[in-house]
């Protein structure tokens, strides 16, 4: 038999020896009545039998509900040897330590030993993480760490099973905070945290407590004025172009020596581009009107004025508002 196996064998031959000592022998009921003392023991009893056949993790549900109902020492101890076997090493140090932590009676005694071993080997293996959380000292802060409240204070370190974890952190008046972090066997590491305010609303009641205006949100700003007045601009400089560029072509056929010749050609062509230009700017003009009519102007705005311009260059709009 392998070193492995005798261990095993040994631990599965101490958690069933507790499973018969206490099925032969009745549990002082204190607090509980007789039927939580029995159903303790019957769970005790169902966890060590699943504990002799290797299933852990059926072992291990079934000692911590008997320790719910009876907190027994030695279903503390059968608890830790199946939180170790299935890996929870976090936990296992705990039950152990706790086990440890009860004064020893002639039932316990013979598990003091194998329990210290337990618990110098866990040390050895579990990982370690320090939280820091910023801002500092926040008011009502709560932790978790894999959905587990965590009862450490920030900067405190804390013992978790190797390999990856997530931490929450909350606060009144702050948005929670995820980190996510792994750490590996007998490692250590520092998990920083930081926490934001939950709402402008909380920024801007701050700064009324302080004697400050609040801060205006967008929904309560007056409409803006500006796209209306520079479509109607835009409309004005494009129907000003067109009748500009209509009238020079006008005036350049009656210059033209022929009606067939390329001054009259170029005039035709002035023409058309000015009717396009005047239709498009009629119809940017009624786009203007409409958005300027469709709210009501704020009694705070200031009027704007629309110069259009026009040269050899090119036309265009200037906007002051």
């Amino acid at each position: 038999m392998s070193a492995r196996s005798a261990a095993r064998s040994a631990r599965i031959g101490v958690t069933l020896a507790a499973a018969l000592f206490m099925a032969a022998t009745p549990l002082p009921a204190s607090a509980q009545g007789a039927g939580d003392v029995e159903s303790a023991r019957v769970l005790f009893v169902q966890g060590a039998k699943l504990a002799k056949q290797g299933r852990w993790e059926e072992a291990r549900a079934l000692y911590a509900r008997s320790l719910e109902i009876k907190a027994a020492p030695l279903t503390r101890y059968s608890l830790g040897v199946a939180q170790k076997e299935t890996g929870h090493l976090a936990d296992a140090l705990a039950s152990f330590r706790a086990f440890l932590a009860e004064p020893p009676t002639s039932t316990t005694t013979p598990y003091v030993g194998p329990a210290r071993e337990a618990v110098a080997a866990l040390e050895a293996r579990i990982g370690r993480a320090t939280i820091a959380v910023r801002p500092a000292e926040l008011d009502g802060l709560t932790l978790a760490v894999d959905g587990r409240p965590l009862r450490a204070a920030p900067g405190q370190v804390i013992e978790l099973d190797p390999g990856a974890h997530e931490i929450v952190a909350s606060a009144p008046g702050f948005r929670a905070a995820a980190a996510r972090f792994s750490v590996g066997e007998g490692g250590s590491v520092e998990v920083p945290i930081a926490l934001a305010r939950a709402t402008a609303a909380a920024g801007r009641a701050s700064a009324s407590a302080g004697g400050l205006p609040p801060a205006v949100d967008a929904a309560d700003a007056p409409p803006s004025r500006t796209l209306p007045v520079v479509v109607l601009g835009v409309g004005g400089a494009l129907l000003a172009g067109g009748t500009l560029l209509g009238l020079s072509g006008l005036q350049q056929a009656g210059d033209a020596r022929s009606s067939t010749g390329a001054d009259a050609g170029a005039a035709r062509a002035k023409g058309i581009v000015g009717d396009v230009l005047g239709g498009v700017g009629v119809a940017t003009v009624g786009v203007g009107l409409y958005l300027l009519l469709k709210d009501p102007a704020p009694s705070t705005t200031k009027a704007g004025s629309v110069t259009p311009w026009l040269s050899a260059s090119g036309a265009g709009i200037e906007v002051r508002l």
